[in-house]
C-alpha cells in the first residue's frame, strides 16, 4: 500500500512538471499561458478604404500593453502576411509599452488585382521580465477595387450679376456665397480663391462672362493633374450682325480660347468648384470645356496627362424668347400688304432695343416706309403691337419673313418669325384682308422662329400706345379685356 502511494506521488509530480514545462513553452510563445506582457493588436485601419488595385494601401496598426500587465515590453516588430504567409511589408523597433500604453505603427502593400484579400497582422514585443519574446496576431479581410478612372465635368453658365455682393459691389465668389466655389480663372476677373476683401484688400472684378465649372471623380482612383481649357465658337443667331456677313462674325468663328488653368487634384468620390471666366463677349458662343488630368496610377506607369473629360455649355444662356402673336396681312397703298401683329416675349428675360424688319423670301419686298418698326424694351410677358409695310408676290411667296433683332445680355441676337402670306387673288377673302393669321408664338401655325436687323426709331409713338403684357386670354392688341 506505501509503495503503491509513493509510485502515485511520483507520477502526480512528473505530470506537474510536464505540465509545467508546456506551459512556460505557451508562456514564450503567447498562445495559451498568460504572459507577463499582455500584448494586444487593435482594429486594423485601412487608407484609402476600400483600396483600389495597383493603388498603394496604408494598413494603421495600433499594439497595445494591457493595463493589467505585470511587464513592460519592447515592440520589435510589426508585419503584415498575406494568405500565403509571405512577408508584404515589415517596420522594426517600433517602440516601448508600460503597462496600459498603446503604439501606432503603419504598414504599406498593394493589391495587384481587385477582389477580397486576407492579411494577418503580426506584432513581436520583448518582456521585460524575462527577455522572452511574445508574438501576437490579428487577422482582416479587406475587400479590394477595380481601377475605374472616371473624371465628370460639369458646366453652368452664369450671369455676371450672380457674383455681386447684395448691395451690388463686386467681389470674389467665395465672399459672395456663391456655394463651393474655390476660384477664378481667366478673363478680365482672374483672382485666387484665397483673396478676402474683408482684410481690407481690393476686391477683384466680377467676371464678365462667368461659367461654373465642377470637376466630380466618379471613379476609384484620384485624378490629379487637373487642368482646364474653354474654347468658344459663335453659334447661328448671335452676333453682331447677320451670321455669315463679313466682319459679323459667322457660324464656327472661334470666340473665346482660355486656359489651361490648374485645379487641385481630385479624390474618388470628391469634387473641385471653379468659375472660368471667359472674358468679354459680343456673340452667343457655344463653349466647349476640357479638363485633362491623370489617374494616379498612371504615375507607375510614368503616364502624362493625357486623358479627358469633356463638356459644352452656350454663352449666355437665352432667356427672352421672341413671338409673333395675333397678325393680320390686310391690302395697303400702291400694291403693298400690311402686316399688322404683335411682338411679345414669351422668355424670362428681358429684351432691348427690340426691331423688326421684313426678311428676305421669295416676292417680298419691303416698302421704303414700311420695311422696318422700332420696338424697344420688351420685359418677360411683355408685347407691343407692330405694323410693316412689304409688297408681296401672292403667286410666289408663301410666308413673309418677320426679322427680330434684340440684345440681351449684351449679346445682340437674330431670329426669323414668319407669317403666312396672302393667298393668289382669285383666292382671297372679299373683305378687303388678305389673310388672317391666327394667334399664335413661334411653332404654331402663325409664327416661327427669326432673324434680325437694326433699325431707326421709326414707329416708336405707335409701338408705346399699342403694347401689353402676355397671359391669361388676351384677345385684343392693345393688352386689354375682350
Amino acid at each position: 500500500m506505501t509503495l503503491t502511494l509513493t509510485r502515485t506521488t511520483a507520477a502526480l509530480l512528473a505530470a506537474l512538471t510536464i505540465l509545467s514545462a508546456v506551459g512556460g513553452a505557451f508562456a514564450v510563445g503567447g498562445a495559451a499561458a498568460v504572459p507577463d506582457a499582455r500584448i494586444t493588436v487593435g482594429e486594423i485601419g485601412v487608407s484609402p478604404n476600400p483600396p483600389t488595385a495597383g493603388e498603394r494601401t496604408a494598413l494603421n496598426v495600433t499594439v497595445s500593453n494591457s493595463g493589467g500587465s505585470d511587464a513592460a515590453a519592447n515592440v520589435t516588430a510589426v508585419r503584415v502576411r498575406d494568405a500565403d504567409g509571405d512577408v508584404l511589408d515589415s517596420v522594426s523597433g517600433v517602440g516601448a509599452l508600460s503597462a496600459g500604453d498603446s503604439l501606432d505603427a503603419t504598414l504599406w502593400t498593394t493589391f495587384a488585382e481587385p477582389g477580397e484579400k486576407r492579411l494577418t497582422v503580426e506584432a513581436v514585443a520583448n518582456q521585460s521580465t524575462s527577455g522572452e519574446f511574445v508574438t501576437v496576431t490579428r487577422d482582416t479581410v479587406i475587400e479590394v477595387r477595380p481601377i475605374e478612372v472616371a473624371l465628370d465635368l460639369r458646366t453652368r453658365a452664369l450671369d455676371p450679376e450672380d457674383l455681386r455682393s447684395d448691395d451690388g459691389s463686386q467681389g470674389a465668389a467665395a465672399d459672395l456665397g456663391v456655394g463651393g466655389i474655390q476660384g477664378i480663372f481667366g478673363g478680365g476677373g482672374g483672382l485666387d480663391a484665397s483673396t478676402d476683401g474683408r482684410q481690407g484688400e481690393a476686391s477683384p472684378p466680377v467676371p464678365d462672362s462667368p461659367v461654373e465649372v465642377t470637376v466630380v471623380n466618379t471613379g476609384t482612383t484620384t485624378a490629379d493633374r487637373v487642368s482646364l481649357r474653354a474654347v468658344g465658337t459663335a453659334v447661328d443667331g448671335g452676333g453682331t450682325g447677320t451670321p455669315g456677313d463679313a466682319g459679323a462674325g459667322g457660324e464656327g468663328d472661334e470666340t473665346v480660347s482660355a486656359g489651361p488653368f490648374v485645379v487641385e487634384d481630385v479624390a474618388p468620390g470628391e469634387e473641385r468648384q471653379v468659375i472660368v471666366d471667359l472674358g468679354p463677349l459680343d456673340r452667343r458662343s457655344e463653349v466647349t470645356v476640357t479638363a485633362t488630368f491623370r489617374a494616379d496610377t498612371d504615375a507607375r506607369d510614368d503616364r502624362g496627362a493625357d486623358r479627358t473629360a469633356v463638356s459644352t455649355v452656350t454663352y449666355p444662356v437665352r432667356e427672352a424668347t421672341p413671338t409673333v402673336t395675333d397678325a393680320t396681312v390686310r391690302d395697303g397703298e400702291d400694291g403693298a400688304v400690311v402686316v399688322d401683329a404683335n411682338l411679345g416675349n414669351a422668355g424670362s428675360g428681358e429684351m432691348t432695343g427690340a426691331v423688326v424688319s421684313v426678311g428676305d423670301a421669295p416676292g417680298v419686298e419691303p416698302t421704303p416706309a414700311g420695311g422696318e418698326y422700332f420696338v424697344g424694351t420688351l420685359g418677360a410677358g411683355d408685347f407691343v403691337g407692330f405694323e410693316l409695310e412689304p409688297t408681296v408676290n401672292a403667286s410666289v411667296a408663301e410666308e413673309i419673313p418677320i426679322r427680330v433683332t434684340y440684345t440681351e445680355r449684351g449679346v445682340r441676337y437674330t431670329e426669323t418669325l414668319p407669317v403666312a402670306a396672302p393667298e393668289p387673288a382669285d383666292e382671297t377673302d372679299t373683305g378687303g384682308a388678305l389673310g388672317r393669321i391666327g394667334v399664335g408664338g413661334v411653332g404654331s401655325a402663325g409664327a416661327v422662329a427669326g432673324g434680325l436687323a437694326l433699325v431707326g426709331l421709326a414707329g416708336a409713338v405707335g409701338a408705346a400706345v399699342r403694347s401689353g403684357r402676355i397671359g391669361g386670354s388676351t384677345g385684343r392688341r392693345d393688352g386689354s379685356a375682350p
